[in-house]
């Protein structure tokens, strides 16, 4: 009974295979348009969120290591900084150490160590200003107060300098605290003013 059953289909051929059989395809549904538009908006909105979500992360992760960047280059600065001190502190020490033996070579050492002190800011890009003589201006110097002077010429110049200045980097760090020459006319008694 199998055989003729597998005859009877071997003989007839399948209804896909009869040309009389097969239809048109059929044409699409604005239905199925629509389903078929919104199924691939979806999947560009999928390939968007996952865009976005990596995007995110690599913004994160960049952060996260520009933080760790930053640490690190300000722990070199300051390593390099106190590397830099270094000497001078151990100068200082042996200074300390011979005063009692040398008095008198005291001076002499506190100015080589000065020196040397000078030396490792420059070496950390560190220049000290020198406002003695030059016009006052408020982002180099701080004004402690004013001093009379006699000449025109020396009104509004830094006349002292109470303590120096420095700067890093074209940058003021520190700036200068100054006296600021103040001419005066003399001017008569009572001021025009009648008593």
């Amino acid at each position: 009974m199998e055989d003729d059953l597998k005859k009877t289909t071997a003989e007839t051929p399948a209804a896909e295979e009869c040309p009389e059989n097969q239809s048109a395809p059929e044409a699409e549904t604005p239905a199925d348009e629509t389903q078929r538009k919104i199924d691939e908006l979806t999947a560009q909105y999928q390939q968007m969120r996952e865009l976005a979500a990596r995007a995110q992360a690599d913004g994160i992760n960049y952060r996260n290591w520009a933080e760790r960047e930053m640490k690190r280059l300000k722990a070199y600065g300051s390593e390099r900084a106190v590397l830099a001190m270094l000497p001078v502190f151990d100068n200082l020490e042996r200074a300390l150490g011979s005063a009692e033996s040398d008095p008198a070579s005291i001076k002499e050492g506190v100015r080589m160590v000065r020196q040397q002190f000078a030396d490792a800011l420059k070496d950390l890009g560190v220049t000290e200003l020198d406002p003695a003589g030059k016009p006052f201006s408020p982002a180099e110097h701080d004004a402690m107060g004013m001093v009379p002077v006699d000449d025109k010429a020396q009104d509004g110049l830094v006349h002292t300098v109470v303590r120096k200045g420095f700067q890093m980097a074209e940058k003021v760090i520190r700036p200068a605290l100054v006296m600021v020459g103040r001419y005066a006319e003399n001017e008569p008694e009572g001021n025009g003013e009648q008593q």
